[in-house]
């Protein structure tokens, strides 16, 4: 018998993505300020506002 099908709802997905953003929030508060750690974390954040745009426009 096949699995059920998980569909995940906008919301689903603007949670992941706010989920993802604190963790970025987290690693932009550590201690560390390597600049290719920092420009890491900052296209990673703007990754995420990327995705959450399409997500909400219901794209994703």
């Amino acid at each position: 018998m096949a699995a059920p099908q998980l569909r995940l709802t906008t919301a689903d997905h603007v949670e992941a993505i706010g989920m993802r953003v604190l963790r970025i929030a987290e690693d932009m508060a550590s201690g560390s300020r390597h600049y290719g750690r920092s420009e890491r974390l900052i296209e990673e954040a703007e990754q995420a506002s990327i995705d959450l745009r399409a997500a909400v426009r219901g794209r994703r």
